[in-house]
Formats: C-alpha cells, structure tokens, sequence
C-alpha cells in the first residue's frame, strides 16, 4: 500500500494577482511560503519514502518547503512535467473573473459550482476555443496525471505502506477526485493553496 499526499502548491505571485494560472509560472509570495511552511509543522513526524512535483517553479518550492520543516530535507523533489496544472491555452493568466464567466458562457451554466460538476465540459470548452494550440482535451490531462501516479505507485511499491508527497495544481487535483471519487467532487468548489488530500493505492487500485 501507498499514500499520496497530494498538495497544492502555495500562493503564488499570479494567485495573488486574481488570475488564472495553467502552464504560465510564477514565484510563491511570502504568505505562499508561509503556509507551506504551517502545512510541513502540520504533518511533522510523518516520513516521506519519495517526494514529487510538477516540474514549475511554485510546485518545486512548495515541495521542497514541506519536507524541509516536516522533517524530511533528506528527500530529493523529482520533477514530473505530467504532475502540471491544465494548459490553460490562450486563456493562461487571464483574470480569474473574465476565465470563470468566459468558460461559464461557453458552457451555459450561471454557477461555478456548477463547472466541478462538468469538468471533460471545462477542458473540451478550454480546448475547443484555444488559439493556441497548446490545451488539452480532457483525455489527454486525465491519462498523464493517472499514469504518472501509477507509475509511481509501482516505482515506490517496494517501500510497503510508504508515503509519498505530491505537490501538484488546482485542476489537476480536481481531475484526480474525478478519476477517483467523483462523488467528493461536487462538495469541493475550490482546492485552496497547499489544501491536502490523502489518496490511497492498494492492490492496483487508487482510492481517496
């Protein structure tokens, strides 16, 4: 059996900014930091077997942070770029505001609540109208981030009942609860900075 921990990365210059951040990058803001550092004091006395992050600036420093004060600094971050938030297209670094009510209209609904509870709609709406060229469509964000936690879940098998930190992203953990407890999903209308989320895999199977 093994234990994600599955972080989000602290607040970053952009979050604080009220705009919507995919693959664009930016540096934590002191309170970023900080809460990293309360949530490494929160889970400390727990022994991490391997730590993970998507290879982007925010996700690294959030990761390192955590193991740094939760007793683990012996640990090394291996970055994984399918462990990174949604490519958010032409819409990356938008105003938080003009994203939700933009996605909203393509997709005719009038709550965000309502987004969580659509979200292959969010990704394909997302994609469809991307100028960029560069977003997903939702099978292909679902199949990197399942396969690089089974991967590894395989890779870290050998440390029976091990705990393995993941600091990942907002949509990202959101397609996760999708994947694996789609009935959490609806009850969770923001994944907030460095929130936490224990996924379990046993016997070839992936469970919140």
């Amino acid at each position: 059996m093994v234990t994600f921990y599955i972080v989000r990365h602290g607040e970053t210059l952009l979050n604080s900014l009220g705009r919507a951040q995919g693959w664009s990058d930016s540096p934590l803001t002191d309170n970023g930091k900080m809460a990293a550092k309360d949530l490494g004091l929160e889970i400390k006395g727990t022994i991490f077997h391997a730590a993970y992050a998507s290879d982007t600036l925010r996700a690294v420093q959030t990761a390192e942070m955590i193991l740094s004060i939760s007793g683990n600094s012996d640990i090394k971050v291996q970055k994984d770029m399918r462990l990174r938030e949604w490519c958010l297209g032409s819409m990356d670094a938008e105003h938080n505001t003009t994203f939700i009510k933009v996605v909203s209209d393509w997709l005719g609904v009038s709550a965000f609540a309502e987004l969580n509870k659509r979200l292959p709609d969010v990704a394909a709406a997302i994609y469809e109208h991307d100028s960029t060229g560069m977003a997903e469509p939702f099978t292909a964000i679902a199949s990197r981030l399942k396969g690089v936690l089974e991967d590894i879940a395989q890779n870290e098998s050998y440390n029976e009942n091990g705990s393995i930190l993941v600091v990942t992203h907002a949509f990202a953990i959101k397609t996760l609860l999708y994947l694996f407890a789609p009935e959490q999903l609806c009850a969770v209308e923001k994944v907030k900075n460095v929130a936490i989320l224990r996924l379990i895999y046993d016997e070839g199977k992936f469970h919140f």
